[in-house]
């Protein structure tokens, strides 16, 4: 089963004790998530990690954070020094309460993904409106006739990047049919150019799109959604059932067999 990361995810790591003042890398400003991560992709900075009374760990301890993330009682706050190249996770202690708090909010996303995505299956799109990296707009009325696969992602997702060359094999073998395949995300356009030079992806991409992704109420990521010729969406993947692509394929194969 595939991890799917929650774009709101927070990082533990450990048997941490807590300290009332939290340590503050020297020269470096706190950033929110999306900016610490877009400059980490851009700038590839050297990056440290901190306990709380700034005792530094190895940076390798992140690899396993996400299989506990929820038992930890530690959210992680960001740091950088953009001008020096630096950058910084720097761990601090939640209450019991705060970590009943942020797991009882992460349970109700989980709650509030799957009953969107009973609502969504089955119903009949009415409007869609896509722009891609190079301007141009896709609207329902222009996709009429062919079905639709959207791939909800972003670049610092480990199991969206791990998924595309299975994207790629997909979207090659339907070049030929009436078929479209969209990748949707968040990220800016300049943001993606860079990834783009490191990763492939062979999806139509349609960059800083909070829209579709409010639209679709998209909170974990990947998300697969493919919607027949008739804007009905056929299937949408489960929170903890991978990325739902085994499924999707044999749906394109029922639509365009061989």
């Amino acid at each position: 089963m595939k991890k799917i990361i929650y774009l709101f995810t927070f990082l533990a790591v450990g048997i941490l004790y807590a300290q009332e003042k939290i340590f503050v890398p020297e020269g470096q400003t706190a950033l929110d998530r999306t900016t610490y991560f877009e400059f980490v992709q851009k700038k590839r900075p050297k990056t440290q990690l901190f306990l709380p009374d700034g005792k530094e760990l190895p940076l390798k301890k992140l690899d396993s954070l996400n299989k506990t993330i929820h038992d930890q009682p530690f959210t992680t706050l960001f740091y950088a020094d953009t001008i020096q190249n630096k950058a910084s996770l720097v761990l601090k202690y939640l209450s019991k309460e705060e970590v009943k708090l942020r797991n009882d909010q992460f349970r109700q996303q989980q709650k509030d993904f799957e009953k969107n995505r009973r609502k969504l299956i089955g119903s009949t799109l009415t409007e869609l409106t896509l722009t891609d990296m190079e301007g141009k707009t896709y609207t329902l009325e222009d996709l009429k006739g062919k079905a639709i696969f959207l791939n909800f992602w972003f670049t610092q997702c480990k199991p969206c990047i791990e998924e595309m060359p299975e994207l790629n094999k997909l979207k090659e073998k339907y070049t030929n049919q009436n078929v479209v395949f969209f990748a949707v995300t968040y990220n800016e356009k300049k943001l993606i150019q860079d990834f783009l030079k490191r990763t492939s992806l062979e999806l139509t991409i349609i960059p800083n799109d909070r829209k579709t992704i409010d639209q679709f109420h998209i909170n974990f990521y990947p998300t697969n959604i493919l919607i027949d010729p008739n804007g009905k969406v056929l299937f949408i993947n489960e929170l903890l059932g991978g990325n739902g692509l085994k499924e999707i394929k044999k749906l394109l194969h029922k639509m365009f067999p061989d």
